[in-house]
């Protein structure tokens, strides 16, 4: 199963949670560095739906950019997604999005309990005779 794993490298808890990702048995993953890559506007509406969360939620809102310059400014999802585009560092990472869900990870060891929760998707497909690979 591919995930994608959506960070940023210049934070240190999120480059050991991508350890963490690469160690997942039998997962291909696909990093997506945004300090090296982007996410178009419409990726990132997208994934804010697939995540069950408005675009205001994936704004870190403790990073040192938007307490600085946008802290106690009104934006539409429009602004924000273009925000978003510019200034990558806003945004409250890290992400995985596979086919079947996405998730913000708090914490490296979510990765435990998403390994078991993958293990029980490809468990469910093998059963209806489908393959996520």
């Amino acid at each position: 199963m591919e995930i994608k794993f959506i960070y940023n490298s210049t934070q240190i808890k999120e480059r050991e949670a991508f350890g963490y990702a690469k160690s997942l048995d039998q997962h291909y993953i696909n990093a997506i560095d945004l300090n090296k890559e982007f996410l178009t506007e419409r990726q990132w509406a997208e994934l804010a739906t697939k995540l069950e969360v408005s675009v205001k939620e994936l704004i870190d809102e403790n990073n040192d950019y938007y307490k600085d310059v946008l802290k106690g400014k009104d934006f539409d999802d429009h602004d924000l997604l273009q925000l978003m585009k510019d200034h990558p560092q806003i945004i409250k990472t890290p992400i995985i999005d596979s086919a079947k869900f996405a998730r913000f990870i708090k914490s490296p060891y979510d990765f435990n309990e998403m390994d078991m929760a993958f293990e029980e998707i490809q468990t469910h497909l093998a059963n209806k005779g489908e393959s996520d690979d």
